[in-house]
């Protein structure tokens, strides 16, 4: 059964952060997920990061002091650990015979019509080469083999310019190589996510976040340069139910995976079936 919601203070609490204004909980209808490349914990969040929309976030919600890649230095190791449980390849590629995974994940474990990717700048649905401004292995459901093409071309999408109505269970959006920070900088990269999230037509401030019933997770794949697994990277929750926190706990890209199954109400897979989530530290 569900828990109860439990607003904790009148619209002010509300009026001033996304998060924090219920006490427990909801049931969960949508998880959004935003990806971005390539930065330490102490680029974005630490106290000598410039100011930005990144740190503003983590004031006002949760973050993860501890949260680290389980692969360096190469990306899509990352992207398939959080969505299937399995880091399966050790490199980079382009989907594709030798580098593709049969394995379970949670886009088939959702079906259809309960997902959808959105990649920003990718030229048409379920595009799987790479272009100037889009990486196909930013969009980790193209690797997946239990995801038949049409389902494919159906919900691997370009981003729109629009404002999207975010109807599915659980969405994984995809910025571009500049707006992801992995070709351009963090002030670009915080500009793109407040016009998205926090601008006056942004996510945050309209349904279904409104709702109470929607968590959004703000995702790094690993951190750059000569950092390592040891180096932590940025986790940003933003909740109804998340207090402005930071958690101290140790966690990673597995962890993510079993909190969002966990939220939806899915089994576990993998390497997720062997960490601890991250629904406790952050009232999720």
């Amino acid at each position: 059964m569900a828990a109860a919601i439990s607003l904790a203070a009148p619209g002010t609490a509300a009026a001033s952060s996304p998060c924090g204004h219920l006490r427990r909980p909801p049931a969960w209808h949508h998880i959004v997920v935003i990806a971005f490349e390539n930065h330490s914990y102490g680029d974005i969040l630490g106290k000598g990061a410039p100011s930005s929309y990144f740190k503003t976030l983590a004031g006002k919600c949760g973050s993860a002091r501890a949260f680290r890649a389980v692969h360096f230095p190469h990306s899509l190791p990352n992207y398939l650990a959080a969505t299937g449980g399995r880091r399966v390849v050790t490199g980079d590629c382009t989907p594709g015979p030798g580098c593709q995974s049969g394995r379970g994940n949670i886009f088939n474990q959702l079906g259809r019509p309960n997902w959808r990717l959105f990649a920003e700048s990718m030229p048409s649905p379920c595009y799987r080469k790479d272009t100037s401004l889009f990486a196909a292995r930013h969009a980790p459901a193209l690797y997946y083999t239990r995801i038949r093409r049409a389902t494919c071309r159906a919900d691997v999408v370009p981003l729109p310019s629009h404002r999207l109505k975010l109807e599915r269970r659980f969405t994984w959006i995809t910025p571009n190589l500049r707006h992801d920070m992995h070709d351009g900088t963090p002030a670009q990269a915080s500009a793109w996510l407040k016009s998205f999230l926090g601008g006056t037509h942004g996510l945050l401030h309209r349904r279904p976040y409104t709702r109470g019933h929607t968590a959004v997770f703000i995702w790094f794949d690993s951190s750059s340069g000569s950092g390592s697994l040891a180096t932590p990277i940025p986790f940003i929750v933003i909740s109804p139910s998340t207090p402005a926190k930071r958690a101290l706990r140790p966690m990673n890209h597995f962890s993510a995976l079993r909190a969002w199954e966990s939220m939806l109400h899915l089994p576990c897979r993998g390497a997720a079936c062997f960490v601890k989530g991250l629904r406790i530290p952050f009232n999720l």
